[in-house]
Formats: C-alpha cells, sequence, structure tokens
C-alpha cells in the first residue's frame, strides 16, 4: 500500500498516512475518498440519526438547528474572513446559510447557540477547498433530509436552511467542483483533504458535546450528511 502525505491542518505540519491504491487523480475523487469514513461516522452519530426518525418532534427538530448553528457561523465566519483577503478564489457571500438557518429558528422560537465551536484553520487555498466541501456538500444533503421530513409528516417545520439553494442546488454544488478544480492547486489537494476530515471531525465533537437545552437526545444537522 503507497504512502501518501496528507496536511495536518491542526499542528501545519505533514505527516504521512497510507491510503488506499490507486492515488485519485482529481480533487474531488481525494475529497471523497478521505472523507469516506468520517462522513460515515457522522451520518450515523445517535444525534442526527433523530432528523430521519419518523417520530421526530418539532422540539428536537429544533435542537438540531440550535446545534448546528455553533458550527456554521463560526464556519462561515472563517471563510469570510479568509476570502476577504482572497476575493478572487471564491464567491461565498451569496451562498450563505446562516441567514436561512436563523430564520428557521426564529420561526421555531429557539434562540441561537452561541457556543464556540473548534474549526480547522483557514491558511491555504487547499483549506479553503477543504472546508467549502464539507459545507456545500450538506447543503446537497438538505435537499434529502427536507424530502425525508416531508414524507413523514413534519412539511409543516421551517426549512429555509435545508433548502437554502432551492432549485439551485445541484448546479450550485457542480459549479462548486468545477471552480475547486480550477483553483484548487494540486499541490494543495491533501490539504483540501485534511482540512474536510477535520471540520467533519470537529462537528462530530461539537455533538458529542452539545448541551441543547430541551432535549437531550436533541438531533444535529445534515453536515455533509450527503456529499457525493
Amino acid at each position: 500500500m503507497p504512502v501518501t502525505v496528507l496536511y495536518d491542518v491542526q499542528r501545519c505540519l505533514c505527516h504521512k498516512i497510507t491510503m488506499p491504491n490507486p492515488t485519485p487523480s482529481t480533487l474531488h475523487q481525494q475529497l471523497r475518498l478521505a472523507t469516506k469514513e468520517p462522513h460515515h461516522a457522522l451520518d450515523h452519530h445517535p444525534l442526527m440519526a433523530r432528523l430521519l426518525a419518523p417520530d421526530i418532534s418539532r422540539r428536537e427538530y429544533g435542537d438540531a438547528l440550535v446545534a448546528m448553528h455553533g458550527v456554521i457561523a463560526n464556519a462561515e465566519a472563517a471563510l469570510l474572513a479568509y476570502l476577504s483577503h482572497h476575493p478572487e478564489l471564491f464567491d461565498y457571500a451569496p451562498r450563505r446559510k446562516l441567514p436561512a438557518l436563523e430564520a428557521d429558528l426564529a420561526a421555531l422560537g429557539r434562540p441561537p447557540a452561541t457556543a464556540a465551536v473548534t474549526l480547522p484553520p483557514i491558511d491555504r487555498t487547499g483549506a479553503l477547498f477543504g472546508m467549502l466541501y464539507t459545507l456545500e456538500g450538506a447543503t446537497l444533503g438538505g435537499q434529502f433530509i427536507a424530502a425525508k421530513l416531508r414524507q413523514q409528516g413534519a412539511g409543516d417545520f421551517p426549512m429555509q436552511y435545508y433548502t437554502v439553494y432551492g432549485a439551485q442546488t445541484r448546479s450550485n454544488w457542480l459549479a462548486f467542483l468545477e471552480l475547486a478544480e480550477q483553483r484548487c492547486p494540486p499541490a494543495d489537494y491533501a490539504c483540501a483533504a485534511a482540512t474536510a476530515v477535520a471540520l467533519f471531525d470537529a462537528i462530530r465533537v461539537h455533538l458529542d458535546t452539545s448541551h441543547v437545552p430541551s432535549s437531550c437526545a436533541g438531533t444535529v444537522t445534515a453536515a455533509a450528511s450527503s456529499v457525493k
């Protein structure tokens, strides 16, 4: 099994880990391969599983959005701060999810979370696109969650967050992948993969440590629930 060098976003060093052969040739392929296991773990987190439960309550749904608020608020602040110095890399402003999330919370009568969430740093192009990959993939997965909620009789839940792109969801995803391939240099692919993995892990840790007020079994997001 060959050895591939991945960027350690926490220490800004490189370390070696083994990856299956063959090594993917595109950024998207590398991101999918690197995030397969943490993606699976997050999908099966006990808090997240409640989002797809047929008996999910409005209170539990609100718990999910409250828990996700900390992730989205911190991640978008970091993205916008980095892009303010590198606006040529990506236009994230029209893709912001926080206003939609906060509108849903307001409709539910739930205050936003104020907890800080420790996220991987964005200090180079690869880190930027690694974080974007996870967040944009979560938006793609939000379509599935919204459809499932409607199927199980929760169609009256506010879902601006999970349907934030509306009919443009798939085209926005494909446009993101195309821009990522164009603007992330191959030398930064490993950094992008490591950042995406670190963000999945940070979300999982946040789920483990979040204590939403109305339910100990409250659920949290589809953060990357259907990254393709």
